[in-house]
């Protein structure tokens, strides 16, 4: 079978599972999917109970992330252009404890409060498959760039000094005794290891950028000129979308889907 019917079945087997109705489709698999299963639980950090999460993160993983334009336009028009599949298995996501998070300030405590969100719902709620999704947008986005990017357009300038690097992108070791540890207060669950983004994204948060938002950080970077490559401000946009980190959703638009996030049954919430 080739890479792209594996990664179509696995969607598929996936969209149905996450709504609940692929039971029979997981009872039936055999010995190398349940091998496949093993060793995601070696890689990520999700809570006992949380098949379904897991289920959907790893075919997720599997989508191809729309990337590689010469150029972009202003308004993205055509699916194509941005990671549909990917939105739409989100959005075929099943149950009731789901949540999309919105920011604009990259210096705020948006990480804590997605991190005490996911505890409270695994831990305290017994949500173990709960789905966080962020959608940060405006200078909270500069968070999902590789530090490449903050060096080449120094990202770092437009934070009014609160960071000289992308730490926020930092992936510390996590240990397995660390995961399995939910009281420990410099563990996987704290600030200490908890408030990175690949840290998060390997507890099943999803983080989507907005078009809108590199299309804007383009245009502002042109105007600062730090333009090295000299690039029209499409070019420029394509170039920094090509530099946002692995797993990153990109969205036409965060605050449009957003809206139809809710629509879908998930809760919203917003720190400024």
């Amino acid at each position: 079978m080739t890479n792209d019917g594996l990664t179509r079945r696995a969607t598929l087997q996936t969209i149905a599972a996450v709504a609940g109705i692929a039971g029979a489709a997981v009872a039936t698999a055999g010995p190398v999917e349940a091998a496949v299963e093993a060793s995601a639980r070696d890689t990520d950090y999700l809570p006992d109970g949380a098949d379904r999460l897991r289920s959907f993160y790893r075919a997720l993983a599997e989508i191809k992330r729309r990337r590689g334009a010469k150029k972009a336009p202003i308004i993205l028009t055509k699916p194509g252009q941005w990671d549909s599949a990917a939105i739409d298995l989100i959005l075929a996501y099943g149950g009731r404890q789901k949540h999309v998070f919105d920011t604009t300030d990259i210096a705020g405590t948006w990480l804590t409060q997605i991190r005490n969100t996911m505890n409270a719902e695994a831990f305290a709620l017994g949500h173990p498959n709960f789905l966080m999704v962020a959608a940060p947008h405006g200078p909270a986005q500069y968070s999902l760039y590789n530090q490449a990017a903050w060096e080449k357009y120094d990202i770092a300038s437009l934070t009014s000094g609160a960071f000289k690097r992308n730490t926020m992108i930092k992936d510390p070791k996590v240990t397995k005794a660390q995961v399995k540890d939910v009281e420990d207060p410099t563990g996987l669950y704290s600030d200490t290891l908890g408030n990175y983004i690949p840290v998060l994204q390997k507890r099943g948060v999803v983080f989507c950028a907005c078009h809108n938002a590199v299309w804007e950080l383009a245009g502002a970077l042109i105007a600062k000129g730090v333009n090295p490559d000299k690039r029209s401000q499409g070019q420029l946009t394509a170039d920094l979308t090509d530099t946002l980190i692995d797993g990153v959703v990109l969205t036409p638009g965060n605050e449009a889907i957003v809206g139809l996030l809710e629509r879908a049954g998930f809760s919203y919430s917003f720190a400024a």
